[in-house]
């Protein structure tokens, strides 16, 4: 649950060293999770890659996030050779039922429960990716807070995570994400419109504030959340949803 030098990464962690019920930590290496990748220099991605990285997941909505931007270095082919990258949106922002009931929430984990209950194609074929993964894997969004989170914290409630471990994970993603400036795609309710914002590195109170908000809701959805029981009921087999339980387990 370090953070990583791999040069030009934004909010980087593994998803290693977090408590499980049963005593003794979730195994490192196996999954990284991060904000937009594009960031990352050359060394960047042959540092990744030492450590194992194969497989990178793309949670954003294309092209609308995925667009290249001028702070982006330019990277030589060969440095994402052997890299296999797979778009996994999560979301849909064209569907007005998932609009109206997570709009206003998308920042936010009180949209975890609806987000999985309209979308579960979608959150299928993210775990899907993830367990036909020829070795380390890398799930990032935009900021790797929020997509991010909900994706890692249904892999540690598989792996058998504590609940603080898990509130834990999403905390340091959002704190992480806090520490960087930047223009996000986001909905606005009222105007019901997608539009870029802006966003300025977030003051440590303001941080404090934002989590102190937002964990009773984390805490509400892992209580009843089986997330083996939904993606099985989704039509993941039982050994995809076993290659997943696994995953993160020493």
């Amino acid at each position: 649950m370090g953070e990583l030098d791999w040069p030009g990464a934004r909010n980087l962690r593994d998803l290693g060293g977090r408590a499980l019920r049963d005593g003794g930590v979730t195994a490192p290496g196996r999954v990284f999770r991060s904000g937009a990748p594009e960031y990352l220099t050359d060394e960047g991605w042959r540092k990744a890659q030492a450590a194992g990285l194969r497989t990178v997941i793309d949670l954003r909505n294309a092209p609308a996030e995925t667009r290249r931007a001028p702070d982006h270095p330019a990277i030589r082919p060969e440095s994402l050779s052997g890299l296999v990258f797979v778009p996994a949106p999560t979301e849909d922002p064209g569907d007005a039922e998932f609009l109206r009931v997570c709009g206003p929430w998308l920042d936010h984990p009180r949209s975890w429960a609806d987000n999985a209950r309209l979308a579960p194609a979608r959150i299928t074929a993210v775990m899907r990716a993830i367990a036909s993964s020829d070795g380390a894997v890398l799930i990032h969004c935009a900021g790797g807070r929020d997509r991010t989170g909900m994706i890692c914290a249904m892999l540690l409630v598989l792996a058998g995570a504590t609940a603080d471990a898990i509130a834990d994970d999403y905390a340091d993603g959002w704190r992480g994400a806090g520490a960087y400036s930047g223009h996000g795609w986001v909905y606005d309710p009222g105007r019901q419109t997608w539009r870029v914002q802006h966003q300025p590195p977030a003051e440590p109170g303001q941080l404090r504030r934002q989590l102190a908000e937002r964990e009773p809701a984390l805490r509400e959805w892992i209580r009843p959340f089986d997330t083996g029981s939904y993606l099985a009921s989704n039509g993941v087999t039982d050994r995809e949803v076993g290659t997943l339980k696994s995953l993160l387990r020493p």
